[in-house]
Parts: C-alpha cells; structure tokens; sequence
C-alpha cells in the first residue's frame, strides 16, 4: 500500500471516530427556546380553565365566565384574551394553559411573561394575577401562584412568573395564566403579549 492511501486512510478513521463520538455524546435540544403568543390569528395551542363557585341564585348552575380572544383591547396588533367573571360570591379563578414539549429528564429554567390591562386602578386588590409552571396541567385554584394584583394601574402591565423543574420522561411542560377573585364584583381584564422562555 502506497503512503498516499495509509495516510487518506488514517484521516478516514478519525474522522469517523469523531463523528461517532460527537453523536453518542450529543443530546435532543428543544426546538425552540422561545414561544411567543399575541394571539391575532387564533387562540394558539392555549386551552381554557376554571374553577369557580355555584350561583346561589341559580342553584345548580356555576356563577358566569368568559375567556375568549377579544378586539376590545391590545397590547401588541389587534387581539388579546379576555377574562371576565362575575366574582359577586367574592371566589372563582379562571385561566388560560398552554403544553409545552421539552427535553426529557432534563433540569430546565423556565420563564413566562404577559401584560395584563385593567381598565381601572385601586388601591384594594379586586383580583389577583395568577400563573403556574410545573409538569402537571392545573387542576385548580390552589395549583396557581399568586405573580402580582390586578389593578395596580389603568391599562397595561406587565407580570412574570419563573421556575426550575426538572421535565419527566416525557417532556411535558405546562404554563398557565389566569386571574383569581378577591373582590364581590364584576371583573374584566385582557392578556396579551405572552412569551415564554425556557433556558
């Protein structure tokens, strides 16, 4: 065998071998690190949630809520999510949760951001802004952590809610926001602008 061909060879095998080491040592990343939601087509891959109280002048039947994508008001183009709840019984949360597909048993940062608009501000906290990150979808009031009050200005602010979890074998990842009464009255908010980051 002439050197030309030993040495061409010899480059062949390395490179190979560290072809294959690269790949036996490399790790599924996500294919994304950001998700971005202000919701002008449609209501995205975002699903609706409640728990709230019954209606004692309608017995057997729970007090009145709406999400749904509005017109009414904007942060960022011309739609934003909706929360309105009679909230007279002075209880009931409502909430938008949205799945996330991530790298399985892996330790993740994970960070959700939105602006909220009230259409007054108050000194009493009429509802609370709640969020939630965790692997489980929520279920309920209590799953959520309260991020901030509602009516802290007159039109738009921003709320965030960060976490450290560690994803399951399957990679489901779930983020949710909401709003949650703490005042015997009608409520109305939006949301909208919603990113999140996972690092």
């Amino acid at each position: 065998m002439n050197k030309p061909v030993v040495i061409f060879a010899v480059i062949t095998v390395v490179a190979l071998a560290l072809l294959t080491c690269k790949f036996l040592n490399s790790e599924p990343q996500p294919e994304q690190t950001t998700f971005f939601d202000d919701f002008e087509n449609h209501f995205g891959n975002w699903t609706i949630g409640s728990q709230v109280p019954e209606d004692p002048n309608n017995p057997g039947h729970s007090i009145e809520w709406l999400v749904e994508r509005s017109s009414n008001q904007s942060f960022s183009g011309k739609n934003s999510v909706l929360f309105w709840i009679d909230g007279r019984q002075d209880d009931g949360t409502i909430w938008i949760t949205r799945k996330l597909t991530l790298e399985p048993n892996s330790e993740k940062s994970v960070n959700i951001s939105f602006q909220l608009w009230s259409g007054e501000e108050s000194f009493n906290t009429l509802a609370a802004v709640v969020g939630y990150i965790d692997e489980n979808k929520p279920q309920a009031e209590n799953d959520f952590q309260v991020v901030g009050a509602a009516n802290h200005v007159s039109g738009w602010k921003a709320y965030s809610l960060s976490n450290e979890i560690v994803t399951n074998n399957t990679g489901e990842v779930y983020v949710a926001l909401g709003i949650s009464v703490r005042w015997e009255t009608e409520l109305i908010y939006f949301a909208d602008s919603v990113e999140i980051k996972i690092d």
